[in-house]
């Protein structure tokens, strides 16, 4: 399996152009919950159910074909940035300060897909501390999978108090 990632221009457009999308529609960005001006419906499609992240068992943690934690929420998909193949799970951070994601895939085509995720990190009052970005990666047909997503920049302070998933995609083909 080859894994290719965005180059990094193309992942600082894609972070910025999210970014500036997600406050389409509320005075002060982030939830457009109860807004009633036109971005409410981008913004409400975009990372709906947060997830606290917990402390990790083990700094060297890495996600398994076979996770031992089901995820404690309702898929984040349909709405046309995620797809309906992705839920969020856990959520933490390193020893090294990075946070991460896991992100659990069902793909039930008979056929191999790949998937590109886009997870943000963010403070209790919705400002994105990081991004962690996945993508191209390969789940077997009918087959579920966890994918951890890493976030760009360390937050050694742990201010991100909640993990989304703001863009998912899915493939037949590797890009």
């Amino acid at each position: 399996m080859v894994r290719k990632q965005f180059p990094f221009a193309s992942t600082l457009v894609v972070v910025a152009t999210l970014a500036s999308i997600s406050a389409c529609g509320s005075e002060g960005g982030g939830s457009s919950s109860g807004d009633t001006k036109g971005g409410a419906a981008i913004g409400k499609s975009m990372a709906q159910l947060p997830v606290e992240p917990t402390e990790s068992p083990s700094p060297t943690e890495d996600p398994t074909d076979y996770p031992t934690d089901d995820p404690t929420d309702e898929p984040t998909g349909g709405g046309g940035l995620v797809t309906s193949d992705a839920k969020m799970g856990t959520c933490g951070w390193g020893s090294d300060g990075i946070p991460y994601a896991n992100v659990k895939i069902t793909n039930s085509d008979s056929t191999t897909s790949y998937y590109s995720l886009l997870v943000g990190f963010v403070d209790s009052d919705g400002t994105v501390i990081t991004t962690g970005i996945e993508s191209d990666r390969a789940v077997a047909a009918n087959s579920t999978k966890t994918i951890k997503v890493l976030g760009l920049k360390a937050d050694s302070s742990k201010k991100a108090k909640q993990c989304r998933i703001s863009l998912g995609t899915k493939s037949k083909t590797a890009s």
